[in-house]
Parts: C-alpha cells; sequence; structure tokens
C-alpha cells in the first residue's frame, strides 16, 4: 500500500477491503488514492508479486444539461435560428440531434445543409423555413449515461390581411355596420383597431356602441355623424405587424317630400311625374333606402268644411287608389333612411 503500509488478507476498512482471495476494493476512490500498490503472495515454497498501478482521474458524472427545461422557440423565417443543448458530463458527453423529420444529427463535417451542429451542442439553422418547424431532440450521452430534452420550433410569418375594402365605406346613420379585419400569420396575430377619436380595442372587446369580435371584425352598433373617419387595423405577431386603414362615411337620412302638384319638377337627381312615376337620376349609394307613397284626399264635410284623408300606401296598392279616387294628388315621402337605386312606378301594380 503507498506509504509502506503492509494490509494482510481478509482486511475489512471504512474504505478499503482485503477479500480472502486477494482482491482489493477500494470504495469512494479519489484522485489522492492514485499510487502503486504490490501484491505479495507467499507460503513455505516461496513468494510472489505483483505491482498494480492506480491512476484516479476526475470523478465520472452522468450528462447534465445547463438548461434542462424543454423549450418552446418562435423564429421569424430567414432569420438564423440557435437551438440550445449545451451539457456537461464526464467524460464529455455527445449530443444527438433528432430533427423533426426523424434524422438523426451528430457531430462531423459539414453536409452543405442549413443544419449545422456546433462545438457546444447547439444546432444551427440557417434561412428556416415554414418546414423546419417542429419538434427538435436533443439526446446527450457518455458511458455513464444518457439524457433527453424537448425543442419546439416555430417558424414565424408576418401577419397579412385577407380583407381588403375597395374604397371608402359609407352607411347611413343609425344603422350598424361591421369593419372586416381577417388576418391569418404565425403565430396567430392580435388584432387591434384604433378608432377616429384615437382610442384602440383589442380583440375581444364591447366598448359602449363598439363590438370587436374574436375573429377581428369591428361591430358599430346606431352609427352617427361622430362616427366617420379612419380606422386602423393592426394585427400583430411575434413575427411583424400588418396595418390596414378602413375610411367610414356616415350619411345623414333624406326626409324631403316630392308632389305630383310641382308638375314634374326635377329635384336633384329626382324626376316625378305627375302619373306618380319617380325616376332616379343617375343613383347613387345616398339614393339607397325605403320610399312611401302618400295619398292625399280633399273632401266636402259638414257645413262645407273640407275633410282632408291622408293615406299611405306601398307600391302594389296606388293603381287600385286611383280607381278609387281620380283626382288624389300624390306625394312620394322619403320617410326613412334613404332612397332606392331605381326607378318607382306608382302607377304600376306588383
Amino acid at each position: 500500500m503507498p506509504g509502506n503500509i503492509f494490509l494482510k488478507a481478509p482486511y475489512y476498512g471504512s474504505r478499503i477491503n482485503i477479500h480472502q482471495n486477494g482482491t482489493l476494493e477500494i470504495h469512494n476512490v479519489r484522485p489522492t488514492d492514485t499510487a502503486e500498490f504490490t501484491c505479495l503472495a507467499k507460503n513455505d515454497g516461496g513468494e510472489a508479486s505483483m505491482v498494480v498501478q492506480l491512476e484516479v482521474n476526475n470523478m465520472l458524472r452522468r450528462p447534465i444539461f445547463k438548461n434542462p427545461y424543454n423549450e418552446r422557440i418562435v423564429s421569424r423565417s430567414g432569420k438564423t435560428t440557435i437551438l440550445n443543448c449545451s451539457a456537461v458530463g464526464n467524460p464529455t458527453p455527445e449530443i444527438i440531434w433528432t430533427l423533426p423529420n426523424g434524422t438523426r444529427f451528430t457531430a462531423g463535417p459539414d453536409r452543405g445543409s442549413r443544419h449545422h451542429l456546433g462545438n457546444d451542442g447547439t444546432l444551427i439553422i440557417y434561412n428556416p423555413q415554414r418546414e423546419d418547424a417542429g419538434k427538435y431532440r436533443c439526446g446527450a450521452k457518455n458511458p455513464v449515461g444518457y439524457i433527453e430534452k424537448l425543442i419546439i420550433l416555430e417558424v414565424g410569418q408576418k401577419p397579412y390581411i385577407l380583407t381588403r375594402p375597395k374604397g371608402v365605406l359609407r352607411t347611413m346613420s343609425g344603422e350598424p355596420i361591421a369593419l372586416h379585419c381577417l388576418a391569418e400569420g404565425i403565430p396567430t396575430p392580435r388584432i387591434h383597431w384604433t378608432i377616429p377619436g384615437g382610442h384602440t380595442l383589442a380583440q375581444p372587446q364591447v366598448l359602449s356602441r363598439y363590438h370587436l369580435l374574436e375573429n377581428g371584425t369591428l361591430i358599430i352598433y346606431e352609427t352617427t355623424l361622430h362616427d366617420r373617419g379612419n380606422y386602423i387595423c393592426r394585427a400583430q405577431n411575434s413575427a411583424g405587424e400588418a396595418v390596414l386603414t378602413v375610411p367610414l362615411v356616415v350619411i345623414l337620412p333624406d326626409r324631403s317630400l316630392l308632389s305630383t302638384a310641382q308638375q314634374g319638377r326635377p329635384t336633384g337627381s329626382e324626376l316625378l311625374h305627375p302619373q306618380g312615376t319617380l325616376i332616379i337620376q343617375r343613383p347613387t349609394f345616398a339614393d339607397s333606402g325605403t320610399y312611401k307613397y302618400v295619398i292625399v284626399t280633399v273632401e266636402p264635410g259638414p257645413g262645407n268644411s273640407p275633410v282632408v284623408h291622408i293615406w299611405v300606401f306601398s307600391q302594389g296598392m296606388i293603381s287600385l287608389a286611383r280607381l278609387l279616387w281620380p283626382h288624389i294628388q300624390i306625394l312620394l315621402l322619403n320617410k326613412h333612411s334613404g332612397r332606392q337605386k331605381s326607378a318607382a312606378d306608382c302607377s304600376k301594380v306588383e
């Protein structure tokens, strides 16, 4: 033994045992146990010896990841991405990557792919694309053990807004309107609307007459003139942002009254003939709405006092009214939110 210590078999100590068959056993070996051990066997016929050189290096350790937790990483398309799988152990562990398609990737010469394994076990992906997304498994092994972790890679895509209205949106005051902002991207983008007053709504949210739905549609109930202006939709995720501006015009309803007593005098783009036919020239969005026909008759009453009768008819009842009262006066009343984009013939039965 080192230090000229002689132990005779059998011997059983705290760390060192010498068995009857001559085997030397050392427990909890440490670097200070490095030494030359001489085994001597003798009897009446003589003796024999054997020298064993023991060298104790650092203690063996199974692999341990510097970051032992599974990870989820979001990268931008085309941006170099690094997946970390650094591990320590003794001996130094070998790093093995398994790609989403099942391919095993270990250290070695660069094979010309977009994947490269760094000296510290990191996996470098150059110019990642959507097909690179998926589950990456990293393993570290040495003679003492094997460990594995999972890294989920998402290759992000900048948001893209699918719904883009053509031109200015128009609505009548008092009517609801829906502003659409359907977007796609990876990860799924969040939608924010900025209304003309400067307030921002995040989906989903209800604010007074504004209702932002989960799919990004903004509904405005009972619109007023104060709702006119530019509405800005922003679709955002970790890969970027897309912006859409939606201009909105709110039109006040026209409650004008046209009469056949005006002898066909045109009013704006409208012309009401004595027979009750309404012609709208060059119709626009502002002419949308519901038209009402009002019939007024005057008959003698008690004491020769005139009695005025007023009826409101649909278009199909006008011919019947003319048969009952040949000398009626026909008024066309825009009682609701606008006027239809067509000629209205008061003498035709539908």
